[in-house]
Order: structure tokens, then C-alpha cells, then sequence
């Protein structure tokens, strides 16, 4: 027989229980002693508090307003999913922050036997360096930008292999330079049968994993340390309107690749292609990526976004 109710409930058993379990924080066992019922009975008594009304659940408005952020954004730029993380007071929290966030993204999207096409930068570093640990043999992940000269653990070979060896997959990396010095040489390099095979590779793929890079005054420094691009080439590009770059392509507002120098010499996946792949993840975060990512999503490469809620903002004020 139930346990007497205490008169502050008014005899009703649903209210004590609803008492015990949302305010006292009790578990639903120790609710069951209490009340010297069964947790099954405690489950239906919380359970019916819930439809009667005597408990009502709010979230906090910030998460709310998170929410309603990523539908907006959704919509805006014709997404699949948006994936906000809270913005951090540093630099450094960021990239863990959307590392962690887009790494568990990946694992959740990623199945066994699909070919993973994966770019490259900090942030796909950090995705790959917190990705959760899983077991896909017959996956094959792809390296789709070329290599840089630096040795610096964003680079594409680097990023692709530590998502491979997170998914303990195949990684097919792509021993080319992400830059040819000659449009001949990289005509050339295109026609061996080894590469040929790699880039056809990258029309299968069922999911691509990328960052997006800034282009701006800061951009020098980062292109001349991994490929050896003089400040001149940077200035070439942002007279074209380069706003960003995404697998080594420079692109202006729109999303369109700038007919400039390199554009013939790039050893990376067309972007093209890379926007027919089924699956793209973009993430990226950060006020000076404010403008590559809008081109970027203006243009239909992303279908899934990995950001950060004040970039999320912005990229909402973006859309005309």
C-alpha cells in the first residue's frame, strides 16, 4: 500500500512525486522507497504530472535562440544542418571547440565503406585530431588538395590521415604539390594513370569534409610558410576579388573560382565536383572567415555547417 501524502500536496500522489524527482532532485528509485510504490509506478506518476500540467519544462532562452539561429541559417542557404557551438573568448578555444563539434559530426555521418573526401587547415586539423575513435575498414578516406612544402600538421596529408586512422580506414593520399610551377607540369602530372585513377576517385565520394581560409592582409603569412606564395600572388588575388579559399581555390563573393595564376596549376578536386558530392561539411568559425563562408554557402558547397554562434550571426546578416 502507497505511503501516506504529505497535506502540503493535498493528497495528491502525482504532486509529491513531481516534487521529489524535479525539485528534491531525487532519483526515480529512491522516489519509489519513499512513497513505497514501484519505479514503474513512479514513472507513470511523473509521466502524468508531465500531461496534466503540473510540471512545465522550459529550456533557457539562450538555447532557444541558439536553435532558432541554426533554422534561420538553415534555411537562408539552403543547408541540410546547422551545428552552432557557443562562441569562446580565445582563438585557440575555438578551433578545439569546432574540432571537437565537427569531429563528432563526421563520426555520426560516416558509415562503413564510404570514401571520404577530406581537405585541409587548422580547423579540419583539430576535427581530425578529436574525432572520435570508430571501426570502418572498407571506408576510404581521400586526400583532394595537394601537399604543401611547410611540414605543418594542417596540412592536407596530414589532416586526411589522422581522420583515416580515426575510422581505421584506407587513406589514399595525393603525392602531388598543392601548386605546380607550370600549368605544363601540371598538365602533365594530370595525365598519369596513378592520378588519374585518385581524381576519379574524387567524383565518388559520398562525403567531404573541409575548412574555409580567409583571404586578406593575415593570408600571406599563412600561404608563404606552406607553399611558398609571394605577397605579390596574395595582392593579384584580392585585386580579382578573392574573398576566400576552399581545397586550395581561391573564390570571390559569389563562390565563383578567380580565373587567376594558379587556377591552372592547382592539384585539387574541382569544385564542381566537390559541390556534387552527396554530403559536404564546412567548418569554420572565426570574424575574419565572415565572408569566405558566406560565398562558400552562397554557392552551395556546404550542405552541413560546423560553426560558431557569433560567426552564425554575421553569416545571417549576409543574407540579401
Amino acid at each position: 500500500m502507497a505511503k501516506r501524502v504529505p497535506f502540503a500536496f493535498a493528497g495528491d500522489m502525482l504532486r509529491w512525486a513531481a516534487w521529489l524527482y524535479h525539485v528534491e532532485r531525487r532519483t526515480q528509485n529512491e522516489i519509489a522507497e519513499e512513497l513505497e510504490v514501484s519505479r514503474q509506478t513512479v514513472a507513470n506518476y511523473l509521466s502524468e504530472a508531465m500531461s496534466q500540467g503540473l510540471v512545465q519544462v522550459q529550456l533557457r532562452p539562450d538555447i532557444i535562440e541558439e536553435q532558432a539561429l541554426a533554422v534561420e541559417l538553415r534555411r537562408g542557404y539552403n543547408l541540410t544542418a546547422v551545428h552552432i557551438i557557443p562562441t569562446p573568448k580565445t582563438g585557440p578555444q575555438l578551433f578545439d571547440r569546432l574540432g571537437l563539434a565537427g569531429g563528432q559530426v563526421v563520426h555520426d555521418m560516416s558509415r562503413d565503406g564510404d570514401i571520404i573526401g577530406v581537405a585541409f587547415g587548422r580547423t579540419v586539423q583539430r576535427l581530425a585530431a578529436l574525432m572520435p575513435v570508430s571501426k570502418q575498414p572498407n571506408t576510404k578516406v581521400l586526400q583532394v588538395a595537394g601537399c604543401s612544402l611547410g611540414g605543418s600538421n594542417t596540412s592536407p596529408e596530414v589532416c586526411a590521415s589522422l581522420i583515416a586512422s580515426k575510422l581505421s580506414a584506407h587513406c589514399a593520399n595525393l603525392f602531388a604539390p598543392a601548386y605546380c610551377s607550370t600549368e605544363g607540369l601540371t598538365t602533365s602530372l594530370l595525365a598519369e594513370p596513378t592520378l588519374i585513377r585518385q581524381f576519379g576517385l574524387f567524383g565518388q565520394a559520398n562525403l567531404l569534409v573541409f575548412g574555409i581560409g580567409q583571404m586578406n592582409a593575415d593570408t600571406r603569412l599563412y600561404l608563404n610558410e606552406e607553399y611558398f606564395l609571394d605577397n605579390a600572388m596574395r595582392d593579384e588575388y584580392l585585386k580579382l576579388g578573392a574573398v576566400g579559399l576552399i581545397y586550395g581555390r581561391f573564390i570571390d563573393s559569389e563562390g565563383c573560382e578567380i580565373d587567376g595564376p594558379l587556377r591552372n596549376r592547382t592539384m585539387a578536386i574541382e569544385l564542381d565536383t566537390a559541390r556534387a558530392a552527396p554530403a559536404r561539411v564546412a567548418i569554420c568559425g572565426g570574424r575574419e572567415k565572415t565572408a569566405a563562408v558566406a560565398a562558400t554557402l552562397r554557392a552551395g558547397f556546404a550542405t552541413h555547417l560546423v560553426t560558431d554562434e557569433k560567426t552564425a550571426k554575421r553569416l545571417l546578416r549576409e543574407i540579401s
